[in-house]
């Protein structure tokens, strides 16, 4: 090969490479404002907060997808003009969540034509602005970012900074301190009903899940220690968020959270005392918290569920003392135990002990279950009994939602459980057939499933879910198979997890879904060999 036409080839993979470098940088600045503005972002407090939120995420998305669409457009052109070979700019192949994403949208849309109100499934007017309209838009997000962005440590640093400010604010409120002044005008029979800058209770816990989520693994895995005392704070602030949040789905979250991180943490004694430090640091968080308020006043005389069950134990204090005694037992032994001994070099035993341990559990808590539903034994489980006995109170009437929920999916055609009523549709689906028996019971109409997956199930059909869920799976996969060179995609990953966990008994909406969908695109915008060449 000739030097002219050597020096033609660089000049056209230099061509490609600022191509590339451009794109990842608008992608780099769209998930700046989506994970480090977005949740920060506000107008008139908690009043217009889900509507200026929605709102604010369109804009974002319009003005970000005309200069993404412009900048392309031109580079395309030049690429015509200089008479560059496309083939010579590699670009990223569609992975299995690129199909999953794709799917969904095509069957979202499907289910939209097909719906009895097609205009409220394509705004989501009758629901949480999530229908057809904006899962385009978390689309073409999630192509932006995925196929473009150069993922890099800083990003996350910056999603837990603004997390660390919506989390501070919301404690400090449970403490009845408010700093920006977003309950001044509030009604007081609702003080306890919003949380920082992010609205509703459940919502603002799951936005501190994913927050939890990442800032734990990152703890894991970081090695510098200026960046894992700043890991340390954001887990330390983001479990306070959980539990001083007043709702139960962040129980959810924080199950998940500690009963899959040792399927990636125990590889070695090393990876068991980091987790004997975080339930440790969890544990007295939950015992200080309820030492440092009055049981009957302000935020503290509103909580209950779990968080009374597990503050209000004897043994909470004796826990702490165990979990704290037996990490500095293992730091001792660490000491004592050389590098080349098999407890320290990494294996696979020990999760394969924690999943027969998980199985167990999985066991006898569907023991439980049987146990105080069929058997009657419901009084034997104390406080927890609560949480056991199913009937139509459960969960805050949750279970009496997702009943008819899945009663009215069950009188659907053949075609509408294949692709539902249409995104967002719920509220209209139930109110047909249960409306005055909602209001008779309850006093209240119930216009969302508090349940995600049933959600979809009812609203997009079962292709819908099934379209869902393998987005959710396969870049979690992928997540994991990247974290071998990349550690911190791990974060994002459990991340993701902490959020799903939660959506049990939450609902979708877009305050916090365009911050999840955000971070999963980042998750799986792992380097190729385009961007290698970059580097």
């Amino acid at each position: 090969m000739d030097s002219g036409k050597k020096t033609s080839i660089a000049n056209i993979k230099s061509f490609y490479s600022k191509w590339r470098g451009m794109n990842s940088g608008l992608a780099g600045i769209f998930a700046i404002i989506i994970i480090g503005v977005f949740p920060l972002a506000f107008r008139d407090y908690y009043f217009d907060i889900l509507n200026f939120k929605t709102f604010f995420y369109y804009k974002v998305v319009i003005i970000f997808a005309v200069v993404f669409l412009m900048v392309n457009v031109i580079f395309l052109i030049l690429s015509i003009y200089l008479g560059c070979d496309r083939s010579t700019g590699r670009r990223r192949k569609i992975c299995a969540s690129d199909w999953s994403m794709l799917d969904f949208i095509l069957i979202a849309g499907i289910s939209t034509l097909q719906s009895a109100t097609p205009a409220a499934a394509l705004l989501g007017n009758d629901g949480r602005y999530s229908g057809l309209l904006i899962w385009i838009a978390y689309a073409f997000m999630y192509f932006a970012v995925r196929r473009s962005l150069r993922l890099r440590q800083w990003y996350l640093d910056l999603f837990l900074g603004a997390g660390m400010g919506a989390c501070i604010i919301g404690i400090l409120q449970y403490f009845d301190i408010d700093p920006i002044g977003f309950k001044n005008l509030m009604d007081p029979g609702q003080y306890y009903m919003f949380m920082s800058t992010i609205g509703n209770i459940n919502t603002y816990t799951s936005y501190a899940a994913m927050l939890a989520g990442a800032s734990v693994l990152l703890f894991f895995t970081e090695e510098v220690r200026i960046r894992k005392t700043w890991y340390l704070f954001c887990m330390s602030i983001s479990f306070a968020a959980l539990i001083t949040g007043m709702s139960d789905n962040a129980y959810l979250a924080i199950f998940a959270l500690i009963g899959l991180l040792p399927l990636y943490a125990f590889k070695n004694l090393r990876g068991v005392r980091t987790y004997i430090f975080i339930l440790a640091v969890l544990s007295s968080e939950f015992w200080s918290l309820h030492r440092m308020t009055k049981p009957q006043s302000g935020a503290a005389g509103q909580m209950g569920g779990l968080y009374r069950i597990i503050t209000g134990s004897h043994y909470l204090i004796l826990l702490v003392a165990v979990l704290w005694a037996l990490y500095f037992i293992l730091c001792w032994m660490m000491k004592m135990i050389p590098d080349t001994h098999p407890l320290m070099r990494d294996g696979n035993k020990g999760r394969w002990a924690w999943l027969a341990f998980l199985s167990v559990g999985i066991i006898l808590t569907g023991f439980a279950l049987y146990d105080a539903n069929v058997c009657g034994n419901a009084g034997n489980y104390g406080g927890l009994a609560q949480y056991l006995t199913i009937n139509d109170d459960w969960g805050t009437h949750r279970w009496y939602i997702w009943r008819i929920g899945m009663e009215s999916y069950g009188k659907f055609p053949f075609k509408q459980k294949i692709f539902g009523a249409g995104p967002d549709t719920y509220g209209a689906v139930v109110m047909e057939n249960h409306y005055d028996e909602m209001v008779m019971r309850y006093g209240e109409f119930f216009d969302s499933a508090h349940n995600e997956y049933l959600q979809y199930l009812v609203t997009v059909g079962l292709a819908g879910l099934v379209a869902y869920l393998a987005l959710l799976v396969t870049s979690i996969r992928k997540m994991i198979r990247l974290s071998g060179k990349r550690p911190y995609v791990m974060a994002i990953a459990f991340a993701v997890i902490c959020y799903a966990a939660q959506a049990a008994v939450n609902i979708s909406v877009p305050i916090v879904t365009p911050v999840m969908l955000m971070l999963l695109a980042m998750g799986v915008s792992g380097e190729d060999e385009a961007d290698k060449e970059i580097s």
